[in-house]
């Protein structure tokens, strides 16, 4: 008799398209609960189990002639086909699925037992604990049971060579235990294993609908609930530490643009008289700019003048006002000469090590020749300050080059060393550019 060897396919699109609805707005997905804990590292598991679990069942072979009595590839499909099972199951009561479709489902093994409570799930179970994982006492399913329990000593793919007429695939040889029966054969059929598991491989396309409704309510509740404006705060540095919070909750704590700079900012007490002035001139920038990004996390959106500031937009280029002001950007011959000592002045502005410092610091003294064109180091103190200044050089640097920050701030001396002339202004509006509002 010819053996039939048998192959599962199942499509991965659906594991694809989860992971990327999962992705698309993570942070939501990280803050989901499940119970007491927060179910992120449960779902990243899961994706990762069913990736490599749903490859390694394509590329699994059944019924190959390896195995003589003990049919182990079959048993070795069923215990991973149950970890897909479990890993889709799980998801179900993460993100509150309704799976009675697939849960009560009958129509695969048709075999509602005893009872006839059985369902297409119960049968599966019952044949992974007969075949592999519970041969020697499988008690926990009565329904489909002979007995109060049942021994499995083997499980053999039918040649033909056994038993003759019988068009099942493999049998599960069973122990009864009962003095009137020697033992049952248990008929199973690889066209409906593969069946179940393609099934509710599938129903993974309605949970990533569900995990869609879920972000969107999300949203939803967050834009629906004010954010507290300036006016209720005591001062601008408690505002700012509310829109922190607000930020965190919308887009996590590894925002790219925190508060957390922006409130030492604020809160820097400036050594050099002569830098007060200038400093005003950006942080009066910043908070026009968070004006526009208040608006942009009550939205949780950043398109539009309403919600970027800009009303004077790169094409194909997607920022807000308040990022550029974050990390100004002239994109000047002279900035780019000095692009490197600029990166790793940054160390100042974090816990880096000794090194790290004395490199940084290093840098800076190589770039006051153009730093010094608009701030002062003269007596200043401190790693935030000499940091915060060359932020600060940086914002009047813009000011005077054509770059996305000097044709976005109003032309007002609240913001500016000196107004822009009208012919000055319209330079800085070349045809790639385009009016937004």
């Amino acid at each position: 008799m010819v053996k039939d060897v048998f192959q599962i396919n199942l499509d991965t699109d659906v594991l694809d398209k989860l992971r990327d609805k999962v992705n698309e707005e993570q942070n939501i997905s990280y803050n989901k609960t499940y119970g007491k804990y927060r179910a992120w590292d449960k779902i990243c598991a899961i994706m990762d189990r069913l990736d490599d679990t749903v490859y390694y069942l394509n590329e699994l072979k059944l019924n190959t002639g390896k195995y003589k009595r003990s049919a182990f590839d079959f048993n070795d499909f069923m215990n991973n086909a149950s970890v897909v099972v479990d890993c889709i199951k799980e998801l179900v009561k993460i993100f509150d699925v309704s799976d009675d479709k697939i849960k009560k489902s009958t129509d695969i093994f048709n075999q509602v037992g005893s009872d006839e409570k059985g369902t297409d799930e119960r049968y599966f179970e019952y044949l992974r604990s007969l075949c592999s994982v519970h041969p020697v006492e499988t008690s926990r399913h009565r329904r489909y049971q002979a007995n109060e329990f049942e021994c499995c000593p083997f499980v053999v793919w039918n040649d033909g060579e056994i038993w003759f007429n019988d068009d099942c695939d493999i049998y599960a040889i069973v122990y009864t235990s009962k003095d009137e029966d020697n033992f049952k054969r248990v008929r199973i059929y690889i066209s409906q294993i593969f069946e179940y598991v393609k099934t509710r491989l599938e129903f993974v396309a309605e949970i990533t609908n569900a995990i869609d409704q879920y972000q969107k309510q999300v949203i939803s509740d967050l834009r629906n609930r004010p954010i507290k404006k300036e006016k209720l705060f005591n001062n601008y540095i408690d505002y700012l530490k509310n829109l922190d919070t607000e930020q965190s909750e919308r887009y996590g704590s590894d925002h790219w643009f925190p508060f957390d700079f922006i409130i030492n900012l604020f809160e820097l007490k400036l050594s050099n008289s002569e830098n007060k002035s200038k400093m005003n001139l950006y942080l009066n920038a910043l908070k026009y700019a968070i004006t526009f990004e208040h608006s942009s996390l009550q939205n949780i959106s950043c398109e539009g003048f309403e919600n970027n500031g800009l009303l004077y937009l790169e094409r194909n280029f997607e920022t807000t006002l308040y990022n550029e002001l974050y990390s100004p950007r002239s994109g000047s011959e002279e900035q780019r000469r000095y692009h490197y000592n600029l990166e790793k002045i940054s160390y100042l502005s974090y816990d880096a090590g000794y090194s790290n410092k004395q490199w940084a610091y290093t840098q800076l003294n190589g770039a006051l020749v153009f730093l010094e064109k608009y701030v002062s180091f003269k007596g200043v103190k401190g790693d935030f300050e000499h940091y915060a200044l060359v932020k600060l050089a940086l914002y009047l640097d813009c000011l005077e080059n054509k770059c996305l920050i000097n044709r976005n701030i109003p032309n007002d001396l609240k913001y500016r060393t000196r107004l822009l002339s009208d012919e000055e202004w319209k330079k800085l509006l070349p045809d790639k550019y385009s009016n937004v509002r």
